[in-house]
């Protein structure tokens, strides 16, 4: 990751531990994505509840890992941004 924006100058290493807080909201995006999925999911099988629903969640959690800790980092530095400079 850039140390700063290149077009703003905008600082990104806040300090230490400061991306702590992007782990709870990735954390939130994860169990956001689960429940629509199982939700949507739930519709193709019989039963409420079929352990075959366990793999297709699994799969999307995995294959948005990688947008959902980009995002959760975007966000969480946008939560703290000083607008008025």
């Amino acid at each position: 990751m850039n140390k700063t924006c290149s077009e703003c100058g905008f600082k990104f290493e806040k300090e230490p531990g400061f991306f702590f807080g992007a782990m709870y909201m990735n954390y939130g995006l994860t169990v956001a994505q689960s429940i629509a999925t199982y939700c949507i999911a739930q519709f193709f099988f019989e039963k409420n509840f079929d352990l075959r629903i366990i793999p297709i969640i699994a799969a999307v959690i995995i294959s948005f890992s990688f947008f959902n800790i980009r995002f959760s980092r975007l966000l969480w530095i946008y939560m703290f941004k000083n607008y008025s400079s």
